[in-house]
């Protein structure tokens, strides 16, 4: 996990015995919405949601895809897994 990721918070926790009223976002009344559990764990013991993957996971995916297409447009045959899932297609040289 990153570095920066503390699971456990200790401000902006909702404490029932306050008398101020407890200020809360849309995008936290959006996690209650779907998952009430995690809305409690976040609001009330300070248990934040993990991170999720960073980008650069998606751009190397991409990076790497992009440069397995280029061999087959630049030799001008189909992908293997065009073959194997039964696609007639080849990548277009533009």
């Amino acid at each position: 996990m990153s570095k920066y990721y503390n699971p456990h918070r200790t401000r902006n926790l909702y404490d029932p015995k306050s008398s101020e009223a407890f200020r809360i976002s849309r995008s936290k009344i959006d996690l209650f919405i779907k998952c009430p559990r995690c809305f409690y764990l976040d609001r009330r013991l300070g248990v934040g949601l993990p991170p999720g993957y960073p980008f650069a996971l998606n751009s190397a995916v991409d990076t790497l895809l992009k440069k397995e297409f280029d061999m087959h447009r630049a030799k001008g045959t189909a992908h293997p897994l065009m073959d194997a899932y039964g696609l007639d297609a080849v990548p277009v040289n533009v």
